[in-house]
């Protein structure tokens, strides 16, 4: 059946609420959802379970990294147990409250255990 819409928005909703202390956010690209996260090239098809945990493993291990980084740079996150490859990309910007929020913006996933990211930064969850 593959990933809906709804279990998305919870997980990016999930992963907001937790980390809205640290004034970061997560945010799926239309691209991620509508063409990619389903895309029957994902074999076997990528589950919610997955990305949970690929996201949890990452800001477990690797919070304080994710917070240096700058606005622009990009970044890939590797799946060594599911060959999940998950390119990112960091925008940091200034509040009218003052404080500057952090959105690691996922612009694509792929299963693909050979994947050659361009990005010189990759976190290995």
């Amino acid at each position: 059946m593959g990933i809906v819409l709804d279990e998305i928005s919870l997980l990016e909703g999930l992963l907001n609420e937790k980390f809205s202390k640290d004034h970061l956010r997560f945010k799926m690209s239309v691209h991620f959802v509508r063409d990619r996260m389903n895309d029957p090239r994902n074999t076997p098809a990528i589950t919610i379970t997955e990305l949970q945990g690929i996201f949890s493993r990452l800001t477990t291990v690797y919070l304080s990294k994710l917070m240096l980084l700058k606005h622009d740079d990009t970044f890939n996150i590797r799946c060594k147990m599911s060959d999940i490859n998950i390119p990112c990309g960091m925008s940091r910007k200034m509040t009218t409250f003052g404080y500057e929020e952090r959105e690691v913006i996922a612009i694509t996933v792929m299963r693909k255990k050979n994947f050659v990211a361009k990005d010189p930064i990759e976190f290995i969850v």
